[in-house]
């Protein structure tokens, strides 16, 4: 049995633990489900529907994560859209040019050094005191996507802080003085970021290229803020979201010995496959965003679905995640090693699919895989579960304190 997030104790069929961030089920709600609003909207929870509309580019665009206010606004008439947002051949140009940095021979590569950063943070954690582990996984997730990027000073506390700032969730009394000392914190904190972190970087690429995301933009003639807003974009999807990861995954680990036993008595494929399931259960991401730009029918489990153009569809990525269709007995159990069509990944839509799929997916599993193997090489305790906050950029979960130590060791 285990503790959700809301107080209950649950347990899996088959012995599987269930998902910790508890929503309350809806197995029963529709396939695809009209929303209310000035705009025609649709929810999709269907994983057959959702990646049929992510693989539909010509028909859809991005519409999360503040697109629609990017095209919208006048910022579009200055700034290069970044990656995130791009679609047609200009989004595949820059794809292409990123690839290399995340194919498979390449983040294997990394692997050395991802281990060399892990076995340093993770000594961090002691036996006299309490260790955030939120904050050592933003730190191994700054220093890993840093060096993608080409930021140089990835190990320096206050470039994690000035990261923590820009992603920090609004205080709920924005009028206390508490609330007004962070949103001058956040408001100034892409300005921080570029000034302490980006322009350095930048100035030493001018000067000499190297093998990363900023000199590929430079040769490509970005100006200074586009390459200023990649580097928030690539911090977002790639420290951000592996800092929930790592932190979740912990989280369930330090909560179930038998889940904690069968991860440190299986090899490192087993390993990878638990950190899939988690990510499966627990999307970083919870919903994502596309608008039609031309009609579009789906064919639905209860037939055609048509889609006018002009329409948000809101993939609900847990819903999907958690389609019984397609993942089998269990949906909302944590249970490694399902049996998956193979057209399916295992860890489903957690990065997305189609044009705009994660690049970096490979990257965010291996990193979290080494660190958590490397946490969990001695027996740890939790001061509790962490704190659990909702992001409106991510439309997922914001943990934070979850605070571990070391127990000491009883030789012979």
């Amino acid at each position: 049995m285990t503790a959700t997030a809301d107080g209950q104790t649950r347990t899996g069929t088959g012995g599987c633990p269930v998902r910790k961030l508890t929503q309350p089920d809806d197995a029963l709600a529709p396939d695809v489900e009209p929303l209310a609003g000035p705009a025609p909207r649709l929810r999709v929870r269907s994983f057959e529907l959702a990646r049929a509309v992510l693989r539909h580019p010509e028909a859809t665009r991005q519409a999360g994560f503040g697109a629609d206010g990017f095209h919208g606004g006048t910022a579009g008439a200055s700034i290069r859209p970044p990656v995130l947002y791009l679609e047609g051949d200009a989004h595949h140009a820059q794809r292409r040019a990123a690839a290399r940095f995340f194919a498979p021979r390449t983040v294997e590569g990394y692997r050395d050094w991802m281990q060399e950063t892990a076995d340093r943070l993770v000594a961090q954690v002691r036996t006299d005191g309490w260790t955030d582990l939120s904050r050592l996984s933003m730190q191994m997730a700054v220093q890993v996507a840093s060096r993608v990027i080409g930021l140089d000073r990835a190990a320096a506390p206050g470039m994690h802080h000035r990261l923590d700032a820009f992603f920090e969730p609004p205080h709920p009394d924005a009028r206390s003085p508490l609330g007004r000392w962070r949103e001058a914190r956040r408001s100034t904190a892409m300005l921080r970021f570029y000034l302490l972190d980006v322009k350095p970087a930048i100035r030493a690429r001018r000067r000499a290229r190297r093998d990363d995301l900023i000199s590929r933009l430079l040769d490509d003639g970005f100006s200074d803020v586009d390459i200023l807003t990649e580097c928030v974009t690539y911090a977002a999807a790639g420290m951000v979201t592996t800092r929930e990861l790592i932190t979740v995954a912990t989280w369930h680990l330090l909560d179930d010995d038998a889940l904690l036993a069968r991860y440190r008595a299986g090899d490192r494929a087993e390993r990878l496959a638990l950190v899939e399931e988690v990510l499966r259960v627990e999307p970083v991401v919870g919903h994502l965003l596309r608008r039609t730009v031309e009609p579009l029918t789906l064919d639905g489990p209860g037939g055609p679905v048509d889609v006018p153009a002009g329409t948000v569809v809101d993939i609900d990525v847990r819903a999907a995640n958690a389609d019984a269709r397609t993942v089998g007995e269990a949906p909302l159990g944590l249970c490694p090693g399902r049996s998956l069509p193979r057209s399916v990944p295992p860890a489903l839509l957690a990065f997305g699919d189609g044009h705009h799929k994660c690049p970096g997916a490979p990257m965010a599993v291996m990193e979290a895989e080494i660190f958590l193997s490397t946490l969990l090489r001695d027996d740890l305790a939790a001061a509790g579960p962490p704190r659990v906050r909702w992001s409106e950029v991510t439309q997922g979960y914001d943990l934070s304190a979850l605070r571990v130590r070391r127990l000491p060791r009883h030789d012979g």
